[in-house]
């Protein structure tokens, strides 16, 4: 017997080479993120870090990774979306995958007051 489904996990955030990151709305809620806010990517302990460099009403200018939403849910729900292909080549370098990294998150911890969700690069969810 063949399971036509190995793996049923799906990814929290994907990086693209054009640049696009995804974010389930999962991540977005531990983040609490809200439109027009800056996320970033830190090393910390050999683990790669999502965090929000910038809220909203920090902001000044245009900045890369930048997110907004793409859909609302009933609940105001959102998944949101930014852009860097920096942040990408490097995540995509990173987990060792050519064309797209969708990865999966661990738990929020709390980094010089600031929320950051682990990235389990090593495990890409093709």
């Amino acid at each position: 017997m063949e399971n036509l489904l190995p793996n049923s996990r799906r990814p929290d955030v994907s990086f693209h080479q054009s640049g696009r990151i995804d974010i389930t709305a999962h991540v977005a809620k531990l983040l609490h993120l809200q439109q027009g806010d800056v996320i970033g990517v830190m090393l910390s302990g050999g683990e790669y870090m999502l965090y929000v460099r910038l809220r909203d009403n920090e902001r000044v200018g245009r900045h890369e990774g930048q997110v907004f939403p793409t859909n609302r849910g009933k609940r105001h729900t959102n998944n949101f979306r930014a852009y860097s292909r920096r942040m990408c080549q490097a995540m995509i370098h990173a987990a060792g995958v050519s064309g797209t990294a969708r990865l999966p998150v661990g738990t929020p911890l709390s980094i010089n007051d600031t929320t950051a969700i682990p990235i389990i690069y090593k495990y890409n969810l093709q």
